[in-house]
């Protein structure tokens, strides 16, 4: 199994939709934190679970996605290194995805 590390720009993500859900629903926006974080634990096991989008930028190559179990608009981007899986972003799946890796 690799450690499973989070970028600074992650981590920013995954605070940036807790505290929006927050607004409406502490218990929620804690759930879903705590799903974020359970599937990213289990991409330490299983790196190549997610889907590996066509990204038109080379330096994406290799980037994957999963959705957080059980909430599949929550979207972890990440990539499997030698050493460790990197989770790169956490995105909410109604954001336009594409312009933010161009």
């Amino acid at each position: 199994m690799k450690p499973v590390t989070f970028n600074p720009v992650a981590v920013d993500d995954l605070e940036e939709i807790v505290n929006y859900i927050a607004r409406d629903n502490a218990m929620a926006a804690e759930d879903v934190r705590r799903a974020v974080l359970d599937t990213a634990e289990g991409l330490g096991e299983h790196p190549d679970l997610g889907v590996r989008p066509q990204f038109s930028a080379p330096r994406f190559a290799g980037i994957r996605f999963l959705p957080a179990t059980p909430y599949p608009n929550d979207l972890l981007f990440y990539r499997e290194l030698p050493d460790e899986v990197e989770v790169l972003r956490i995105l909410h799946g109604a954001r336009s995805l594409p312009a933010l890796f161009e």
